[in-house]
């Protein structure tokens, strides 16, 4: 789509050359979304390209994406065996899009777009993930995943402040992860989204939760421990319209948790897709 609003186009090599952000600038990684429809409220793209941050990196604390990762790298690259948690990652490509997409989207778009039913949201809480705020003027600092987003399209971000980088520890990564995710058709809007982790020898258990509520959950708990599904934090918003109703979400949220236990308990692994 072409962007008929926008008047300048800057190409920064650093964000030290970002200053005195204006609230129509919007930055520009993939342009998968911002292209995908009108913006007429932006006035000024700020390109990220030229600031190379598309590195993974295998490190002994463990795994680093650069916010602007092409996601379809994940899918390419090879990670340690012991690492069984990336398959989550490799999972959060596929049932986003299309091929076509997947090599023009970015890791840290995606999450920063904060749609409800993000792929990748999900599975950066279950593992326990960190994200890298840079801001043009003051010192980087570290939220916790399951803090960054807040509401649909709405995260901790503020003007001008971008995602640098995303770490998962190297601990998490030895997990086992099952993704599940429910739409009312194959290729549509999820509707919930579970990405459950299992260490087997502790028997801890990690839900990541997204699609069904205003913004991604965790819920943590043993094997063997009753309602898993209904420790969900009583604060907990589920979201409502013309696709599901609160009480269908919330329901459906628990059988996907459900079934993720019983796929990596039993070896018995089942659609990704409800």
């Amino acid at each position: 789509m072409d962007l008929y609003g926008v008047e300048t186009y800057l190409q920064p090599k650093s964000l030290q050359e970002v200053k005195a952000w204006q609230s129509d600038w919007n930055w520009l990684a993939g342009g998968t979304w911002i292209f995908n429809q009108a913006q007429p409220q932006v006035k000024t793209l700020v390109d990220m390209e030229k600031f190379d941050w598309t590195e993974i990196e295998i490190t002994p604390e463990g795994l680093t994406i650069g916010a602007t990762c092409i996601q379809n790298d994940l899918l390419d690259f090879s990670f340690p065996e012991s690492w069984t948690a990336t398959e989550a990652l490799k999972d959060a490509v596929r049932e986003l899009a299309s091929f076509k997409l997947s090599h023009a989207a970015t890791v840290g778009g995606n999450i920063c777009l904060a749609l409800s039913a993000s792929t990748f949201a999900p599975v950066m809480v279950a593992l326990d993930a960190s994200y890298e705020i840079w801001r043009p003027n003051g010192e980087p600092y570290f939220v916790d995943a399951v803090d960054f987003q807040t509401a649909p399209q709405q995260t901790i971000l503020q003007p001008g402040e971008v995602l640098r980088r995303i770490k998962i520890p190297a601990q998490n990564l030895q997990w086992q992860t099952s993704f599940k995710r429910m739409a009312v058709c194959t290729a549509g809007y999820a509707i919930a989204i579970v990405v459950t982790a299992y260490h087997t020898q502790t028997q801890q258990v990690r839900f990541g939760i997204a699609g069904s509520v205003r913004s991604p959950q965790l819920v943590t708990g043993e094997l063997g421990s009753i309602s898993l599904h209904e420790q969900m934090p009583p604060s907990v918003e589920y979201l409502e319209d013309e696709r599901g109703s609160t009480a269908y979400r919330r329901h459906v949220t628990g059988v996907l948790m459900q079934r993720g236990i019983t796929e990596l308990t039993t070896g018995m692994k089942g659609d990704r897709r409800y």
